[in-house]
This record gives C-alpha cells, sequence and structure tokens, in this order.
C-alpha cells in the first residue's frame, strides 16, 4: 500500500535554510508547516494526483479527536485521497488529432489538347506536320485544410492512421498556346514555316485566352503511417490518397496580339476577359468548362511540422470544340466535339501535422 508522510509542526523550530531536493516545506503561518518528502522528484510529481484539501480535512478530524502533542505523526492511506484526472470530452478527444496544414508550391503541365491538325497536303509537303496546342501551366498552388486522424493501430513506435478533412486554395494557372512544325527534314524548314504561317493566318486560328485563377474546395482521405521516438512522440510520417475537388474557373487575361512565331504563349495587352473560347480559328472554337469536379492524388512526406507534398491533378480543365459560324469541314483539320482534359504536377512544401 503506497503511503505518504504528513508532518505538522505546531511549534515554531529550526527549519534549515536549504531543504533536499526532493523535499516541499509549505509555510501554512507564522508557526506551521507542511512538509512533503519523497525519494525522488518523480515521486513529488505525483502528489499532482492527491486532493490536498481532503487529506488536510482528514487530518483535522483526526487531531481533533486526539491528544494535543507538540509533534504528531499520521500515515495516511494515499489511495484514499487520489484524485482521477478528468476524462476528455468527446470533442477534446477529437480535436487533440485534429491539425491545421497549409501547402504551397508551384507545378508542371500535364496533358495536350490539339485545336488544329491539317492534313499534309495543305501544307503541300508529304510528311510535315502542323498543330496548334493547348498545355496547361501550374504557376502557383496553395491551400488550407483541416484533417483529422482516425487511429486504426498505435504502438509504442508507430501509429496508423486514417486521415480525412476538407480544405480551400488558389491556383494561378495559365493556357500556352503552341504552334508546333514537326516531321520535316532539316532543307525543308525554311520552306513549311511560311507556308505553316499563311494556313494559321488563313484560318484565323487566334489563341483568346491565356492567364487564369481556380478558386479550388476538396475533400481529402489519406491513409497515413507515422514513426515515433523513444518519447513516444510522433516524428517522420508519409501519407498518400486521393481528393475529390470543386473548381472554379476565374479568367484574368485576354491574348490581344497573336504572335507571329510558332511556338508562342500569347498574353501581350492584358485585359478581362468574358466566358468566351480559350482559341479559335476556321469557324470551330474550343471552350472550357467553368465550373470542374475531378479527383486528384495527394502524397506527403515530412518530420514533425514540415514536410513535401506532390498533387497529381489529370484532369483540371476540360476542353471541348464547337462549331461556332458555318458547317462543318472534316478534312480542314479542325474536329467538332472533340473532348480533351488538362491537368498538372504541383509540388511544393506543407507546414503543419
Amino acid at each position: 500500500m503506497n503511503l505518504i508522510m504528513l508532518t505538522i509542526s505546531t511549534l515554531l523550530n529550526y527549519v534549515p535554510t536549504h531543504s533536499l531536493p526532493d523535499t516541499i516545506i509549505l509555510r501554512a503561518g507564522n508557526n506551521s508547516k507542511v512538509i512533503f518528502y519523497g525519494k525522488s522528484q518523480h515521486d513529488l510529481q505525483n502528489l499532482e494526483k492527491l486532493d490536498l484539501n481532503k487529506i488536510l480535512k482528514e487530518l483535522n478530524a483526526k487531531q481533533s479527536v486526539s491528544d494535543s502533542l507538540p509533534m504528531q505523526h499520521l500515515m495516511l492511506d494515499n489511495n484514499e485521497f487520489k484524485t482521477a484526472p478528468p476524462k476528455p470530452t468527446r470533442l477534446q478527444h477529437y480535436l487533440e488529432n485534429t491539425y491545421l496544414n497549409l501547402h504551397v508550391g508551384t507545378g508542371y503541365r500535364v496533358g495536350r489538347y490539339t485545336f488544329f491538325q491539317p492534313v499534309p497536303a495543305r501544307l503541300n509537303h508529304p510528311t510535315a506536320q502542323l498543330t496548334s496546342d493547348i498545355v496547361m501551366e501550374n504557376l502557383m498552388t496553395s491551400s488550407l485544410s483541416v484533417v483529422h486522424d482516425m487511429k486504426i493501430v498505435e504502438s509504442k513506435r508507430y501509429a496508423f492512421a486514417l486521415r480525412y478533412g476538407i480544405g480551400a486554395g488558389l491556383n494561378i494557372q495559365r493556357f500556352l498556346h503552341w504552334n508546333l512544325v514537326q516531321s520535316v527534314p532539316g532543307e525543308d524548314i525554311s520552306t513549311i514555316i511560311p507556308r505553316a504561317m499563311e494556313l494559321l493566318k488563313l484560318e484565323e486560328v487566334t489563341p483568346a485566352q491565356s492567364d487564369f485563377n481556380a478558386f479550388q474546395t476538396y475533400i481529402q482521405l489519406t491513409p497515413r503511417i507515422s514513426f515515433k521516438n523513444r518519447k513516444a512522440l510522433s516524428t517522420f510520417y508519409f501519407d498518400a490518397g486521393v481528393r475529390l475537388n470543386y473548381n472554379r474557373n476565374f479568367e484574368n487575361v485576354n491574348p490581344a496580339v497573336y504572335s507571329t512565331t510558332l511556338m508562342v504563349n500569347s498574353s501581350f495587352g492584358a485585359t478581362a476577359t468574358t466566358s468566351g473560347p480559350v482559341i479559335m480559328g476556321g469557324g470551330y472554337a474550343a471552350y472550357s468548362k467553368k465550373r470542374t469536379v475531378g479527383l486528384s492524388y495527394l502524397a506527403e512526406f515530412g518530420y514533425k511540422w514540415l514536410g513535401l507534398f506532390v498533387v497529381y491533378y489529370p484532369d483540371n480543365v476540360h476542353l471541348n470544340t464547337k462549331i461556332t459560324t458555318g458547317t462543318d469541314r472534316p478534312d480542314s483539320g479542325f474536329v467538332k466535339n472533340k473532348k480533351g482534359n488538362l491537368g498538372y504536377i504541383s509540388f511544393g512544401v506543407k507546414l503543419g501535422r
């Protein structure tokens, strides 16, 4: 049975100036002291579990029925005066495993959408290929999320949990308009390039949008494993999973001049744009959806509150070619109702647990 000894001196006695390292002396008045003694500092830390008010009441009750003596030593059962630590509420327990995370990074394009690809005969060459393509840059990606770890397995050395949460972010993105000439021998390049430029002018292939912002919200689900140090604190971690994203795109630049080069990103004369096409020409236009829903794939690795992340989003933007004027021209190089997706891989720094 664990016991604790309390010594109360009701007479003024000599008290050494320096007490032992594992002794606590509490002065209760000019002539009274309470001394807590333990064999180690850990023993004294266990005093936090005791209800001192209950101990003093019990002590006073025992003194009132006993003879008054200059010094009394009373042995009280330690277990009778322990106070159980308060149990956390469900909300407190939930918040203990809930974290706020910040992601900031940049990205690289994924996918290509070909808007115009005439047959080689239109360039008067047996093998030359001209394409007017659209790719998408991810200039910056940022998001703030709230996630919760539902622990499945936990031991002294590691923990496995299912992480879920919600987040919102802003992506700064850009359409790149590329006109490419391929499969041309070196001696024919000087001849084919002017023909390609003339054909693009004849069909009036003109990029209409470049830079745009995307407001993104998502639901995240990622299995997570974390490792612990000797103090049972989480250190290194790794998680990978999926996000279900909702995107709202806002264009903010309208290219006003079509470049005379064959590989361009036309963003001259930035002005506010409408919900018009991304590119147009030959009586056709490619439109992007302003609101999209899609899956992205997330992986994170880090140490405590600092980490790295990678997000793969293959179908962030959906494109569709439609006829704007006249009738369909199947042999023109434009394809009616052609659909395609543009995406990105983003990577950067994650702050948070």
